[in-house]
């Protein structure tokens, strides 16, 4: 039987280890629950698999902030956060697997280090966003109006 790195790492070192090598841009597809804000689709499931951008991490390495990446623009939702969907093309990304999708800068998540090193396999990371479009995407969310100042200062996001 071959040894894996985890096995001579306490869980606090693996984790501290996967959130330094996140990055800003990076995408993942993770199964994200209520506890990062993603609800349910129908009753009973306990989450579901979505398409994530990292936008920063907290001072104290403990979260991950990340916008989600959805299929359609939900048409319920009020114009200022309909608009704030930033569309991305299949043809530049191709992990979107031939549909274009709309990263929603209304919306700022976070989820802790533990959650996303329990959630974390190197299959679960997509891509990247090119710089251009993480740039648009940090603005947009940086500058929604109704955004925490708080939850953007701890993540970089505004000074």
């Amino acid at each position: 039987m071959t040894a894996k790195l985890s096995d001579f790492l306490s869980d606090q070192c693996l984790e501290n280890l996967i959130i330094k090598n996140v990055t800003e841009g990076e995408i993942f597809r993770m199964r994200l629950s209520e506890d990062e804000g993603v609800k349910d689709k129908n009753r009973g499931d306990n989450g579901r698999n979505k398409y994530f951008v990292i936008l920063g991490h907290d001072s104290e390495g403990n979260a991950i902030g990340f916008v989600l990446i959805d299929s359609q623009i939900n048409p319920y939702l009020p114009k200022k956060r309909k608009d704030l969907h930033y569309p991305i093309k299949a043809s530049k990304y191709s992990f979107l697997d031939g549909k274009n999708r709309f990263i929603d800068c209304s919306d700022f998540k976070i989820i802790s280090k533990a959650k996303f090193s329990k959630l974390f396999g190197a299959e679960k990371s997509k891509g990247k966003l090119d710089e251009d479009d993480l740039a648009f995407v940090k603005e947009a969310t940086a500058h929604y109006e109704d955004a925490s100042p708080k939850q953007l200062k701890r993540f970089g996001l505004i000074s």
